[in-house]
């Protein structure tokens, strides 16, 4: 968030960018696509997230579940 608005690129729901959703989506479907010369087939991506409380409807934490097929919910 902080780096976006450094880069004055134009804010969107709650100070994040606006291609926020664009952005995780490329970061989890860049996860490990493999070429046929390093055998073909793909990685599964197991992304972490950290959130405050507990609060899973925070805005990242929702664009992140929204996007991927499953969930493992731990709490401490």
């Amino acid at each position: 968030r902080q780096l976006s608005l450094l880069l004055r690129r134009p804010p969107g729901r709650e100070a994040y960018p606006g291609d926020v959703f664009y952005l995780h989506s490329r970061l989890l479907e860049r996860a490990a696509k493999l070429s046929d010369a390093q055998g073909a087939g793909s990685l599964t991506a197991l992304p972490v997230i950290e959130t405050k409380a507990g609060d899973v409807s925070a805005y990242i934490p929702t664009n992140v579940i929204s996007i991927t097929d499953g969930q493992i919910y731990l709490q401490d």
